[in-house]
């Protein structure tokens, strides 16, 4: 359960992050799909940030923890602790530049 809630977490403080950044100039969206999703609408893009982690959610309730489902669950939660970590350099790096 921990998993989920963290994966929830990450995913809504990604949106927030990456928004930040590419509002604010500071970076561009590295993944192609999303890039669309965001020339089209912010609001769409929060709704996939939101609803690929209530998915996962889901899945996890419908088979707990078992085979596959452990196996992306845990995978995505590392991806989005890198992501996270990404996000913490590059927002050390433009505050640390803008002193």
């Amino acid at each position: 359960m921990r998993l989920c809630l963290f994966l929830l977490f990450a995913g809504l403080l990604d949106a927030v992050l990456t928004h930040f950044g590419i509002v604010s100039g500071i970076i561009e969206e590295g993944n192609p799909m999303m890039k669309l999703v965001i020339e089209k609408s912010w609001s769409y893009f929060y709704i996939i940030k939101i609803f690929l982690p209530l998915l996962l959610l889901g899945l996890f309730y419908l088979r707990p923890l078992k085979g596959w489902i452990k196996t992306l669950l845990v995978s995505t939660c590392v991806l989005y602790l890198s992501v996270l970590v990404y996000h913490m350099v590059w927002i050390a790096l433009y505050f640390n530049s803008t002193s």
